[in-house]
């Protein structure tokens, strides 16, 4: 299975990363919001993430306990409620030998790896991300103490980005311009992340702009280990804003990744900030929207005329408070076209519940989404096929 699931949150991020190397199906969960109303459909409106990961993680015996569900890797991009609402109760913290039948009955799920950066690990503005950053710690300072137990399933973590505040000397540790392609143990032969940010370093904590400084990384999959040019590229940006973007953008062209790794391209595009106008420019200059010039060089980076950009917010309208902004779908839409940009709160629906939408990789690109049957019609897509054309695919960015 190699797919991609965008979740309908809302204002807020969650997306589950599939890929099947060697039989086995790694699962990369992408930020966490999943709202309490959500749950066992009490809201038609609300999709229901948890049951939807409850079916496609896979599951193992943890303590003799059967059934267990996991996830090879968490990425929290950065601490904000929309991105790791739901931490506290749905996943399990603590040393992975104590889960229990209780833990298991709540539906906890077990995170083997976490994946975070040390920079957005000050202060926390919620609760679940205090609860992120103690369980983080836990992991830490079994690393740090050289404990036995630092790389059991469960205790596992990697640091993304530069730091500014943690001594993290002898830990995992993956900065921008690396590619990963080892996920919980597991070597990966069709399967890579490109790591993009973030960059700054020596920050201190009242300093850090934790959308500034958000996890931006490209998601790669070749169709076989031998192919030299991947068959899907996903980009993730989280909250990333438009100064974040620029330096990704001259950074990445500069050291020649851009060219000789691709890390720029994208089929698929997840909207900075829930299409936020951050990406373009300053929100307070939202009524007379002039878009940076880095922003939209890094939309025409995307392979195909075909590529889609996915806005994981509410509905978008040009009357209703902001995020989304009206302004930054209307610059989307110029660069990819009207009939590639969705909106997750709208773009599936099956009565009143918005659908997640998940891309197949295919050895031609992502399949574009179809609704299931007894759903709407998707919107701006029609019927089953490819985003990209096979012929001359892979040659580089539209202009």
């Amino acid at each position: 299975m190699n797919q991609v699931t965008h979740f309908p949150v809302g204002n807020g991020d969650t997306s589950l990363i599939q890929t099947t190397d060697s039989a086995y199906t790694t699962n990369i969960i992408v930020d966490c919001n999943i709202r309490n109303e959500s749950l066992g459909s009490k809201d038609p409106a609300m999709y229901d993430v948890k049951a939807h990961l409850l079916r496609s993680l896979n599951r193992k015996t943890v303590n003799g306990i059967t059934n267990v569900p996991y996830a090879d890797v968490f990425i929290l991009t950065h601490g904000d409620e929309d991105h790791v609402r739901g931490f506290e109760q749905h996943f399990y913290q603590g040393d992975p030998r104590l889960y229990s039948q209780r833990n298991k009955d709540a539906g906890e799920i077990i995170n083997e790896t976490m994946w975070f950066s040390p920079m957005v690990m000050g202060k926390a503005n919620n609760e679940d991300e205090r609860v992120f950053n103690k369980e983080a710690r836990r992991r830490i300072n079994l690393h740090r103490l050289n404990s036995p137990d630092r790389d059991l399933p469960g205790n596992r973590i990697a640091i993304i980005g530069y730091d500014g505040n943690e001594k993290l000397d002898g830990l995992r540790h993956y900065v921008p311009g690396q590619i990963v392609s080892r996920f919980n143990n597991r070597e990966l032969s069709t399967f890579s992340i490109f790591i993009h940010s973030p960059y700054q370093q020596g920050l201190t904590e009242d300093e850090v702009d934790k959308n500034g400084v958000s996890i931006v990384f490209q998601a790669r999959y070749k169709i076989n280990p031998f192919s030299s040019t991947f068959s899907a590229l996903f980009m993730f940006a989280g909250d990333a804003n438009h100064e974040a973007i620029a330096e990704i953008l001259d950074k990445t062209i500069r050291h020649g990744n851009a060219t000789r790794h691709q890390a720029l391209a994208w089929d698929v595009l997840v909207a900075p900030h829930h299409c936020s106008w951050t990406f373009f420019n300053f929100c307070e200059q939202e009524d007379h929207p002039i878009p940076e010039k880095t922003s939209i060089a890094f939309l025409r980076q995307r392979r195909t005329e075909n590529a889609h950009v996915i806005a994981s917010c509410k509905p978008i309208s040009p009357y209703d408070k902001n995020p989304p902004h009206y302004a930054a779908k209307v610059e989307y839409v110029k660069v990819v076209g009207e009939k590639n940009f969705f909106n997750l709160a709208t773009a599936i629906m099956r009565g009143q519940t918005p659908q997640p939408i998940i891309y197949q990789v295919t050895a031609g690109g992502p399949m574009k989404p179809k609704a299931p049957e007894g759903t709407a019609k998707v919107a701006g897509a029609a019927g089953l096929s490819t985003i990209n054309s096979i012929p001359g695919y892979g040659a580089g960015p539209v202009q």
